[in-house]
């Protein structure tokens, strides 16, 4: 499994995001936080669902197209775990566990780094969100059935994705 680092700037509602981290005051901890996440030198990033909305814009998946495309060729099921090609070598995970994030493209830059995106679903994500991240040429993997099952998804990550540094970045649910 990669070692895994806990490194998050909050507020004291554990919240991630917001007007406070565009207050003056923050400032210095906003600079800090960031210089000490790259001496870190993970291989990625680890959010969690809200945070990934929120850096989303709440864009909803188009499950429909992706559903409808598979329903026509006849495809079966989407496999529990799929790596997309990519040129990246960073990686943002989302724990996603339901499957609900619109992803537009298969990359997103935080930070000044191009991230190839990798979601951790679980069983309860449907067929039709798996197809979609496939359409989109984003990696994902399942780590449990019904409640994520964190030493697999770890496991799953050093293995699928060479991660051997994870930088926990999330709020305070993650």
């Amino acid at each position: 499994r990669p070692h895994v680092i806990c490194h998050i700037l909050s507020a004291l509602n554990g919240r991630i995001t917001g007007p406070f981290m565009g207050a003056s005051s923050a400032m210095p901890a906003v600079g800090a936080y960031g210089k000490i996440r790259e001496e870190l030198a993970g291989d990625a990033w680890l959010y969690g669902t809200t945070t990934t909305k929120e850096f989303t814009s709440f864009r909803k998946p188009e499950l429909k197209n992706a559903a409808e495309k598979n329903a026509a060729k006849n495809v079966s099921p989407e496999p529990e775990d799929f790596a997309a090609a990519h040129k990246e070598n960073f990686y943002y995970i989302s724990v996603d566990t339901q499957g609900e994030v619109g992803w537009e493209e298969n990359t997103l830059s935080r930070g000044g780094k191009d991230a190839h995106i990798g979601e951790v679903l679980t069983g309860n994500a449907p067929q039709s969100y798996r197809a979609y991240l496939r359409e989109k040429g984003i990696s994902y993997i399942q780590a449990g059935e019904k409640e994520l099952d964190c030493r697999l998804a770890l496991e799953k990550l050093y293995r699928m994705f060479g991660i051997r540094r994870l930088i926990i970045c999330g709020g305070g649910m993650i």
